[in-house]
């Protein structure tokens, strides 16, 4: 970094006398090195057509390319199209007749009628799914006391 900005070397390097000589050499061939390299600076210099060269270049990516264009009058057909699909659904809109609500004359016989239904299968449906259940279980009952039965049958 010394170097770099240009500024001697710290004192710090001439103080300790057992590496004093091994980081002096080292310092030296470090001045040396930034001495070459400062002096060998190249110092090239662009050649003046790169410049227009590479804005022809950009110039030519930015050019978009020719887009082949469409008959003008195919680009309208779907404008009429869509206004008369507008007009027939206005149409038919106006000639369809009107419907009046339709009248319940019992809407709360309705829910009731579906309240029972509900409560009714709240107590048959437990009876329903249980039911084949328990019959299997009644006949693995009966077989299992036939089996006991046969082994103590078999037994001398």
């Amino acid at each position: 970094m010394a170097l770099d900005a240009d500024q001697p070397s710290s004192a710090w390097l001439h103080r300790r006398p057992s590496a004093s000589a091994e980081l002096r050499g080292i310092e030296q061939e470090m001045l040396a090195l930034d001495r070459a390299l400062k002096e060998a600076a190249p110092r090239a210099e662009a050649p003046g057509s790169l410049h227009q060269s590479i804005m022809q270049a950009v110039r030519a990516a930015n050019r978009p390319a020719a887009a082949p264009r469409q008959p003008s009058m195919l680009r309208w057909v779907p404008v009429p199209v869509f206004a008369v699909m507008l007009v027939l659904g206005v149409l038919w809109v106006l000639q369809s007749p009107v419907r009046p609500p339709a009248q319940t004359a019992q809407p709360l016989a309705a829910a009731t009628t579906a309240l029972h239904l509900g409560n009714q299968m709240v107590r048959t449906m437990p009876s329903a799914v249980v039911a084949p259940l328990s019959d299997e279980l009644e006949r693995l009952n009966r077989d299992l006391d036939k089996t006991a039965q046969f082994l103590l049958a078999s037994l001398p």
